[in-house]
């Protein structure tokens, strides 16, 4: 009997070869992903806890310290000089954005609101009532006559509801600024702490005499 060759076996073939093919293929990728992310955990648990460093609360704004140390005598004096000159400027600047577009551009607001911010410094704190018992003679009348007039600046800008009031304000301002330097300038030499206050007045002084004769 004759030998013949063993028949093929038949293979049976998915119906669609490559779906089957990617699928198997998303299957070992996720399955891989798995074993990655639990090994990731395992270390992550295996690793020493670092101590966060203690964050610092944040700084409110009323911690900050309005003002440092001062002399005794009348260190709030040449404070409160810069002070009126600061106001004086913030509202003539300021007249200039209220004309263009009236006192409720909000240029025009931000300078009065820095006058503003001037005067309620100066009257709290260089002008304090503890500040005030340390002063004598010419030096407490000056302290006694700006807060005075600081009060009276201030009134006059609080009441700007139109340009004709803000020219006011700045009118009043700039007396003020020009009779509280000259007031500065004639307190006794004795006011040793006054000496340099009173040179650089004397410099502001002459450099406007300048500038308006120029």
């Amino acid at each position: 009997m004759p030998l013949g060759l063993p028949a093929r076996p038949s293979i049976k073939l998915p119906a669609n070869p490559l779906t089957k093919i990617v699928r198997e293929g998303r299957e070992t990728i996720e399955k891989m992903s798995g074993d990655i992310r639990s090994v990731a955990e395992e270390i992550r648990s295996l690793a020493p806890e670092t101590s966060e460093s203690p964050k610092e609360p944040p700084v409110s704004q009323n911690q900050i310290p309005l003002t440092t140390n001062v002399a005794k005598g009348t260190a709030c004096l040449p404070c409160s000089r810069d002070h009126f000159i600061t106001a004086s400027a913030a509202i003539s600047e300021g007249i200039r954005f209220a004309r263009e577009k009236g006192v409720r551009d909000p240029e025009a607001v931000r300078r009065i609101r820095i006058a503003l911010g001037e005067l309620d410094i100066m009257e709290r704190i260089d002008l304090a009532p503890e500040e005030m018992t340390k002063l004598k003679g010419a030096e407490k009348e000056l302290a006694n006559w700006t807060l005075m007039q600081s009060r009276d600046l201030r009134h006059a800008i609080t009441a700007i509801k139109d340009v004709e009031a803000m020219e006011q304000a700045a009118a009043i301002a700039s007396q003020i600024t020009e009779e509280f330097m000259g007031k500065l300038l004639s307190i006794p030499e004795e006011c040793e702490s006054c000496t340099q206050a009173r040179e650089s007045l004397k410099q502001f002084i002459e450099k406007r005499r300048g500038i308006n004769h120029g």
